[in-house]
């Protein structure tokens, strides 16, 4: 007599025809992942968050002076970075004002469990703090926070997003004493 054949059946959504990545194997990728930069590259920020409770704004536009901004206590982030080469920018008016050599945009990853974890969100206006040489702390202010993650670049094997890319701009001395909680003299 013939064995009767059991039906195998694929849940395309979880098992990806078990070529590419199930639930476990991704978790565990993106563990292994975390933990190299935790310990291998070990490049850390604080990021600042605008407190927009506290902070000042104008009553028409919205907007808010450096001077009336209000932030969140730091937290401290493990990122992958990538400073772009040094850009020379004036104060003032663009064709004579004082010139300002300052290091270029910065673009950052950050691990999506790390931000979960941490319950925290990093939207464009916040402010980030990162020391690449170990001599100076240079801030930068978010342009761009992607808040939508639903890119192919982003995931492993296709399967679903991990990280995100944040871009951001570098400021001006004047708002670091209000980060601090100083303030300017």
């Amino acid at each position: 007599m013939g064995r009767k054949r059991k039906n195998q059946v694929f849940d395309r959504e979880e098992d990806r025809f078990g070529l590419f990545m199930s639930e476990a194997s991704f978790n565990v990728d993106v563990m292994f992942g975390r933990n190299y930069m935790k310990s291998d590259i070990v490049h850390n920020i604080m990021l600042y968050k605008v407190n927009i409770i506290e902070t000042k704004t104008h009553k028409l536009y919205g907007q808010s002076k450096s001077s009336d901004k209000k932030y969140l206590p730091p937290v401290e982030l493990n990122i992958m970075p990538d400073v772009d080469d040094q850009q020379q920018s004036n104060y003032g008016d663009s064709q004579g004002g004082i010139a300002r050599d300052d290091t270029g945009p910065i673009t950052i990853g950050v691990y999506l469990d790390e931000l979960k974890e941490k319950n925290i969100q990093i939207d464009r206006g916040d402010i980030i703090e990162y020391n690449m040489s170990g001599d100076r702390d240079r801030y930068y202010e978010v342009e761009n926070a992607q808040n939508v993650i639903d890119s192919t670049s982003q995931t492993i094997a296709g399967f679903k997003p991990y990280w995100k890319k944040i871009i951001a701009v570098p400021v001006k001395e004047d708002i670091t004493p209000y980060l601090k909680g100083d303030s300017l003299r």
